[in-house]
């Protein structure tokens, strides 16, 4: 049964980064409301997952806070709510897979980044919304798994 819970409450962090993919391209912010969701939704998988398992989130969640630390030491180059909605899925997903679907989501951008600077539609100056790339790459790594 807990096996259960928690890909439910996977699933679910999915359909709340989809929802934040789309109003980072929006608004370029996230809402305070939607993080609070956000981290009840990956509190409940680790309450689910276990005690063992608090370490692993903790991991994660450090993740994200080197986000954070990048974002503070380059001046927003990299936006500071990414780097909170990072820490909170970290919470749900652990170290290896937060580590893993962030690389997949920075590999994503890089890839968007080349091919706008390739077809001229920016310079290197342009900002992208990384939550979608972190959606892909949430999708992509099998998050639940």
């Amino acid at each position: 049964m807990r096996f259960i819970i928690y890909h439910v409450l996977i699933v679910a962090v999915g359909i709340l980064l989809f929802i934040a993919a789309i109003t980072d391209i929006r608004k370029k912010q996230i809402n305070r409301n939607f993080l609070l969701l956000l981290t009840l939704v990956c509190l409940a998988a680790v309450m689910v997952r276990g005690k063992l398992e608090i370490m692993d989130a903790a991991g994660g969640v450090t993740i994200g806070l080197c986000v954070i630390g990048i974002s503070m030491i380059s001046r927003e180059q990299i936006g500071r709510g990414d780097g909170i909605v990072i820490a909170i899925i970290g919470l749900a997903l652990g170290f290896r897979r937060c580590l893993a679907v962030v690389s997949a989501a920075s590999l994503l951008m890089c890839a968007a980044a080349i091919m706008m600077l390739v077809f001229k539609k920016g310079n290197r100056h342009t900002q992208l919304a990384f939550l979608p790339a972190l959606f892909v790459g949430y999708v992509l790594c099998g998050a639940g798994g």
